[in-house]
């Protein structure tokens, strides 16, 4: 954490003095998109004090620099007399106090932002992730915390804080890192309270659709009561679903004790698209354990002043994707021959990003910071994914522990060893999370980890799902005529956006953002391009007329057969009883 020498430097007669914080909010014109706060800081006993504003939020790997869009900033006492400051670094602000046990911090925050999850206020609506709002003294401190909202007209206030009976829309918290987990949503927003396992759980709804409240209510419960028998306890005492219905909304993030989903308004009604929302909110609370409690070392607490390096994001988000959809499963929600039939994109998105071959998972969990979430051009090739890979590495390590156990023991056993031996102040590493791994299998997994975490081996996908009884078939063996590129589409153009290393496209020296838009003299979408190249043969010369630029070029490109990526799977006609219990273990129906 950041630490300021000046901040709380207590003198001896009022050593054993608690400050305390209390911030008050209030949005009189949304529209504008202005929050206005009041920071009150009482107990104080030193000359100065410092005040910051994070600049990341937990679940975002990124530095967001909060402080930005901070305006107006100013200081007073208690007598409203007003104290110099000045501003120390970006996100930081020492003000010098004199003898004044109380001071009040005044400043307004612009709030537009919407699929990043951190702050937005308009004429709709208000959400707010609290670290992209509030300034902080210490936040490692057990400082207790409280904050009055000042709601726009008519509007309410969902949250998962605990509200003070003795005041409407004042909110207690006991301290600032469990302020910054508790989003909160303001507005008109739609309320449906339901109990499981006693306790109290809200599904909050912004926006419109085609949602069913009772099917959503049914199927979280479900949902809830899988996870509750995984981990064997629920670790609150409410739980607060925010939902954001809204065009080209998407994403999430976990919280304490909620989550905040963006979802599109239509996607209740259709199978598949309910079904992808489902596994969104089971990815979500599913960390309510694996990253809220079972914590990476790094972020046990959260440092929210600069970056927390860690390699151990491939579990925290690769492992919890994993989890997620084995939870639908026990619940009822997704079925068994879907999760097998989910498998053959997961082979198909691990062997053509060419990415996985360059950088080892571990790295790719702490490159968060440096490059994951910077979208780079050349992330696909020269970049692994920590979640898609992390979800691939944990389904292969489940089986490896269940085919070396005799079935005795799986990844769910190391997973609730872990969560019972580790706190959210006291996190784990990769080392740990191995050692558990040996522990429950009584066998070593140093080779294991050191190709498939450590190192860019390729996955073993064959060998592992045949522990399960499932064998992986390539689709077409023979490959397919192309050129091997990815498209983008940005307002009306359709650009490349990657190229396979080693491809014609590669080979022709075409470049990532080049525009092809004709093949021999005539006018092609991208999308038209494999069926108009489907009667060629590998070898043959087509010209690609692009723009590069602005300028016109025709490339000539010799096209090639490229190795097929899709895949099917099928059971074994004749499994062993040990792959049948694995089978059965693991998916919860016969073989």
């Amino acid at each position: 954490m950041k630490r300021h020498c000046l901040v709380f430097l207590f003198c001896c007669a009022a050593a054993t003095a608690q400050p305390s914080v209390h911030y008050s909010l209030s949005m009189p014109q949304p529209w504008n998109h202005l929050f206005i706060v009041e920071m009150t800081i009482s107990g104080i006993h030193s000359s100065g004090i410092d005040v910051s504003m994070a600049a990341w939020r937990t679940g975002r790997y990124m530095i967001l620099d909060f402080s930005g869009e901070v305006q107006e900033f100013s200081v007073h006492d208690a007598d409203r007399h007003t104290l110099p400051f000045s501003k120390t670094d970006k996100d930081t602000w020492h003000i010098a106090n004199g003898r004044n046990e109380t001071i009040v911090v005044s400043y307004k925050v612009y709030a537009n932002e919407k699929n990043l999850r951190t702050r937005e206020l308009n004429s709709d609506h208000a959400f707010i992730d609290p670290s992209a709002i509030f300034l902080y003294v210490d936040p490692e401190e057990n400082t207790p915390v409280s904050l009055t909202i000042h709601p726009y007209g008519s509007w309410h206030v969902t949250t998962g804080m605990k509200e003070s009976p003795d005041a409407k829309n004042t909110f207690t918290a006991p301290n600032f890192q469990y302020l910054i987990d508790s989003p909160i949503e303001i507005g008109n927003q739609k309320d449906y309270e339901f109990w499981v396992e006693n306790k109290k759980h809200i599904i909050s709804i912004y926006g419109d659709g085609n949602w069913n409240s009772d099917t959503l209510i049914q199927d979280f419960t479900k949902l809830i009561i899988a996870n509750k028998e995984f981990w064997g306890a629920l670790p609150y005492d409410t739980y607060i679903f925010i939902l954001h219905c809204q065009p080209n909304a998407g994403g999430a993030t976990e919280h304490i004790n909620s989550a905040v989903i963006g979802t599109r308004p239509f996607v209740f009604a259709h199978k598949d698209s309910y079904q992808r929302f489902l596994d969104l909110v089971s990815h979500e609370y599913f960390h309510t354990w694996n990253v809220k409690q079972l914590r990476p070392k790094a972020i046990a607490p959260y440092d929210l002043s600069k970056e927390a390096y860690t390699k151990e994001l491939w579990i925290s988000e690769g492992m919890t994707d994993y989890y997620g959809k084995l939870m639908l499963v026990d619940a009822g929600l997704m079925t068994a021959p879907s999760f097998i039939n989910s498998i053959p994109a997961m082979i198909s998105s691990d062997r053509s990003r060419y990415g996985n071959t360059i950088q080892p998972l571990s790295e790719s969990s702490f490159d968060a910071w440096v490059k994951f979430w910077k979208g780079l051009q050349n992330s696909y090739n020269a970049q692994s994914d920590y979640y898609g890979k992390g979800d691939a590495v944990s389904l292969l390590l489940d089986l490896e522990i269940r085919h070396r156990t005799h079935n005795n023991a799986s990844l769910h056993t190391v997973m609730k060893n872990l969560y019972h031996h580790y706190s959210p102040t006291h996190g784990f590493t990769n080392e740990d999370f191995i050692a558990e791994c040996e522990q429950v299998s009584g066998t070593k997994f140093t080779q294991f980890f050191q190709k498939y975490l450590y190192g860019t081996a390729p996955l073993p996908w064959e060998e592992i799902l045949a522990y399960a009884g499932l064998e992986v078939r390539l689709k077409d063996s023979s490959g397919h005529v192309g050129i091997g590129v990815f498209f983008s589409r940005r307002n009306q153009n359709t650009s490349i956006r990657n190229i396979i290393p080693g491809s014609p496209a590669d080979s022709g020296h075409l470049e990532v953002q080049d525009e092809i838009i004709a093949l021999n003299g005539f006018r092609i979408s991208p999308s038209d391009l494999d069926d108009r190249i489907a009667d060629m043969a590998a070898g043959d010369t087509v010209t690609l007329s692009i723009f590069r630029n602005d300028k016109l070029l025709n490339v000539p490109i010799v096209l090639a057969s490229l190795p097929s990526t899709a895949y099917t799977i099928k059971k074994t006609e004749k499994p062993s009883a040990l792959q049948k219990a694995i089978y059965e273990s693991w998916m919860h129906e016969p073989f």
